[in-house]
């Protein structure tokens, strides 16, 4: 791709990440973030997407590379057990939200009644219940999985825990710092989905 339209494509991610935030994906036309950009209607779908649908999916893409969110996954993938691997998961999928919930609401509400935006949608949400399910099967394989949880169980309650509209109540709604988030749900992982830890033995005293 050259630099040129490189540049002409960010700044139309840009544009639409703003339009979609203030007006909604139903109340913005191609047109509008075309204008935005300071590009032409006629070159943006002949050289960059053939739909509104199309640029929002490439928009998420986009945000993940912009807000450089693979560094806030480098402890999940470094983790040395199971317990520690999903809570870094919970972490760095709540400081993630945190980066990107702006965009997050807005595909939400698109995703109800647009395709486009319900396969940008499910691109991320695949993702995110892809990383608790490896941390949740590292956790069983391990055997810190409570037997009382099957783990596509235990996948299932931290995904709600961890969803969109709970961050928006929490964070955005009721005022929750998004570290007090992270601390509560994995308070609630640790003390009903993983076993408790065994008592260390004590060693003997020498005569």
């Amino acid at each position: 791709m050259s630099t040129s339209k490189e540049e002409t494509r960010v700044r139309l991610f840009e544009a639409a990440r703003k339009l979609l935030i203030k007006g909604g994906f139903h109340h913005v036309k191609l047109e509008d973030i075309a204008e935005a950009a300071g590009v032409s209607r006629q070159a943006v779908y002949k050289s960059h997407f053939a739909s509104k649908s199309e640029l929002l999916l490439e928009l998420v893409r986009y945000v993940h590379v912009a807000e450089n969110l693979d560094e806030l996954t480098r402890s999940y993938f470094a983790a040395q057990s199971g317990r520690d691997m999903l809570r870094e998961a919970i972490r760095s999928l709540v400081l993630i939200e945190a980066r990107v919930h702006d965009i997050a609401m807005a595909l939400s509400a698109a995703a109800l009644s647009d395709a486009g935006a319900l396969a940008a949608l499910q691109d991320r949400l695949m993702v995110k219940r892809g990383a608790l399910r490896d941390a949740i099967a590292r956790v069983e394989a391990e055997g810190e999985l409570d037997p009382d949880f099957e783990p596509e169980e235990a996948v299932d309650l931290l995904d709600a825990l961890l969803s969109i509209d709970t961050y928006q109540k929490l964070v955005s709604d009721r005022g929750w710092e998004p570290e007090r988030l992270i601390r509560r749900v994995w308070e609630f992982a640790e003390r009903l989905l993983l076993r408790a830890p065994a008592p260390r033995k004590r060693s003997r005293a020498r005569v």
